[in-house]
């Protein structure tokens, strides 16, 4: 049998190669090729950079092998070689560089092998009980594969990243490409380090696609070592034997705490000394800086650990026989553990910032490094940057080890209590840790401000401050009311400019005590004077002219609330309020206007009532020639005293008829009445009122008001 398939493979191989020598349609391609069973292309031929279409890779790969799909490729590599011959083509370097990068890409792609992403399922074995160490084991695996899916998520966006760099320069290629003659040396160029890119850009690719299949194969163990932590949770239990060695160290632990301390306070005071401007001042600055965070994160560590040892030693001692848990002690506990975990949590993004920036930060040049001291001063400030962000690791251990145990009390509170102290211990419990994630949001930076940081609780004392402000503004301003309700007058223009200016100097003090709490320094006037001016020149000086304009109304006097005005544009009408920006007038007729105060400040206002309150009235009328002068005084004088408004208990302001002169169709008089303030308010009211009695008056004495006549004259010219 074994016989039989060796003579059917060499019959197979002496026929293939009979058609390849036969047949010259099937020259070009690798007789092994028909071996192996692809489904390459008979007709396809390795691209030349001059001639490259869009879709030139995919057919490369399509016509290579499956299990060699970057044969063609490797080829189209092969066939680049004789474009490096300077003589025949005189190429520029990157054109060059192209070539050998486009092998080099094409040997690492043919490296990389895709991970399958069929999840391992790792099973893991449930015991009868768990201690508290082996908790923290399971929570310490789950923290490094978080820490490493963070870290390959960020180097995947950086390979997708790079990837779509390398499509958008593609792009740009194509086009230059296209655009040059077919046989131009330009054209040839461009084709090389298109073949370039688009190998870069399929080599980020694969080991994106590596990483993400290797990331989900993780996500399922992930999820399996958090299920299991979850089951062994329920199964944890309390072990005395620990309670030695918790003990002991409790008190190596103070001790450490006390040396920790003495640290921060020698670096704080060592920070304090100024150093030269220099170069070597700089480092040597950064070097305090660092040792200084150093110390503080390793002080917050330990008292991290302080706590959390004592809450486990209480956690065992509660557990034991006879022994009853301390709710206060467990509040203690969970305060001191929430202050400390806010505390490192303000301080973990400054701290880390710090280090980043450092290790970032440009090296020193080659003639620097010659410096004895400068160079070890720059290594320090390394390892100190270094140090700072391992201990940061550190640190969010100690806060996970904190949550946890500190949940565990919480819990154990609540489960030893039954009916209300069961419902009360919740609430307790729920509130402390509401108000501690509260004040941990509101101690985030928001924003800066002239470098200033502003979090959200300065920013809710700001509001609170305004908002007091605003309500006593409004008690002032009640008082000021009710006072000026008990006086005879009306209303009073001193009242109203008291309102005014307690309301806006209330409001101003209060919003300047608000931005204080923000930690913003007014005393620079010059920064705060070149922002107002750069808002009024962009648009705010309307708003100040008129707010401007109002203040001199309402200190000028000339116009108040509750005078009868009237603009140049014909609008008349009561003034109801001056505010900062507008005025607003009531007409007659119950229509409400809103006019800027510049506009009352600028322009010609006639006030009915700014001095007196009550104006004399003018109103013209006619009567035919020959119609006695004396009838028309008293029919007019008649008239007026029928008008309500009219006065005429006051000496000197009675009412009077003057003639005015000899009308084209009749003799013109005017009528002079003196009228009550209520007339002013409605001149056209009191107009008609005047004119209306007047028709009568004159129906009663028989005087005549005549109609308008012309008088034509037609001049003839003699034939």
């Amino acid at each position: 049998m074994r016989s039989m398939r060796i003579g059917i493979k060499q019959f197979l191989l002496v026929w293939t190669l009979l058609v390849y020598v036969s047949v010259p349609s099937v020259q070009a391609q690798n007789p092994l090729d028909l071996l192996t069973g692809s489904e390459q292309n008979a007709t396809y031929q390795i691209p030349k950079p001059n001639e490259l279409t869009v879709k030139w890779w995919q057919e490369a790969v399509k016509n290579s092998p499956p299990e060699e799909p970057f044969l063609q490729l490797k080829e189209l590599g092969q066939s680049l070689l004789l474009y490096q011959d300077q003589e025949s083509y005189p190429i520029n370097n990157a054109a060059l560089k192209s070539i050998t990068q486009f092998q080099n890409n094409l040997d690492q792609l043919s490296k990389l092998v895709v991970v399958e992403s069929e999840t391992e399922v790792i099973e893991f074995e449930i015991q009868a009980a768990y201690s508290l160490n082996e908790i923290y084991e399971f929570k310490k695996q789950i923290m490094g594969f978080e820490q490493e899916k963070r870290q390959r998520q960020d180097d995947i966006g950086d390979l997708r990243a790079d990837a779509k760099n390398q499509y958008q320069a593609i792009d740009a290629l194509i086009v230059r490409h296209r655009n040059l003659p077919l046989e131009s040396l330009g054209r040839l160029e461009a084709g090389l380090q298109w073949i370039e890119a688009r190998s870069w850009m399929a080599l980020y690719e694969r080991r994106a696609d590596i990483l993400q299949a290797k990331q989900d194969s993780e996500d399922q163990q992930l999820l399996d070592l958090k299920n299991h932590l979850k089951d062994a949770v329920k199964l944890i239990e309390p072990n005395a034997e620990d309670l030695v060695g918790l003990e002991q160290e409790l008190t190596t632990i103070e001790q450490r705490i006390t040396a920790a301390d003495e640290k921060v306070q020698s670096a704080n005071i060592r920070i304090t000394m100024p150093e030269s401007d220099d170069l070597l001042g700089g480092l040597l600055t950064d070097i305090k800086k660092l040792e200084l965070a150093n110390n503080m994160l390793n002080l917050n560590v330990l008292e991290l650990q302080q706590v959390q040892k004592k809450a486990h030693l209480d956690w065992i001692i509660s557990n034991q026989p006879g022994e009853e848990l301390d709710d206060d002690l467990v509040l203690e506990h969970v305060n001191k553990a929430n202050q400390l975990l806010a505390q490192s949590e303000a301080n973990h993004d400054k701290w880390k910032s710090l280090a980043q920036d450092i290790l970032i930060s440009p090296a020193l040049k080659s003639e620097l490094k010659s410096n004895r001291k400068v160079n070890e001063a720059s290594n320090k400030r390394t390892r100190l940057a270094q140090e700072l962000l391992l201990s940061i690791n550190e640190l969010d251990w100690q806060q996970e080890q904190m949550d946890f145990i500190e949940s565990l009390l919480t819990k154990q509170v609540i489960d030893s209590k039954d009916g209300i102290s069961r419902i009360w211990a919740q609430v307790k419990s729920y509130s402390s840790g509401l108000w501690f994630g509260f004040e941990r949001m509101a101690n985030q930076t928001l924003f800066k401000i002239n470098e200033t940081p502003i979090t959200l609780m300065p920013l809710l004392r700001l509001i609170v401050i305004v908002l007091i402000g605003y309500l006593v503004s409004k008690l002032v301003r009640f008082i000021l009311h009710r006072v000026e309700s008990r006086r005879k007058v009306e209303k009073s223009s001193v009242f109203f400019i008291l309102d005014k200016l307690i309301h806006y100097l209330i409001i101003f003090i209060a919003t300047i005590a608000g931005f204080t709490t923000l930690g913003i320094d007014f005393t620079n006037l010059t920064l705060i004077a070149g922002a107002l001016s750069v808002g009024i020149g962009f648009g705010l000086q309307n708003i100040v002219s008129n707010f401007v304009s109002g203040l001199t109304i309402m200190f000028e006097r000339s116009l108040k609330v509750g005078d009868y005005i009237e603009m140049e544009d014909g609008y008349t009408g009561s003034v109801m309020e001056i505010n900062a920006r507008s005025t607003r007038i009531n007409t007659n007729d119950n229509i409400d206007v809103v006019i800027p105060n510049s506009d009352l400040v600028t322009n010609k206002i006639i006030n009915w009532t700014l001095r007196d309150s009550i104006k004399r009235v003018k109103i013209p009328f006619g009567v035919a020639y020959g119609t006695d002068k004396k009838a028309v005084k008293k029919a007019a004088i008649e008239a007026a005293e029928n008008v309500s408004y009219t006065l005429t208990n006051m000496k000197g302001k009675e009412p009077e008829v003057w003639m005015t002169g000899f009308g084209d169709n009749s003799l013109d008089f005017v009528l002079l009445v003196w009228v009550s303030k209520y007339g002013v308010r409605r001149p056209n009211r009191i107009k008609a009122s005047f004119l209306w009695e007047l028709d009568t008056a004159f129906n009663k004495y028989g005087i005549e008001v005549p109609f308008p006549q012309r008088v034509i004259h037609h001049a003839t010219v003699d034939g």
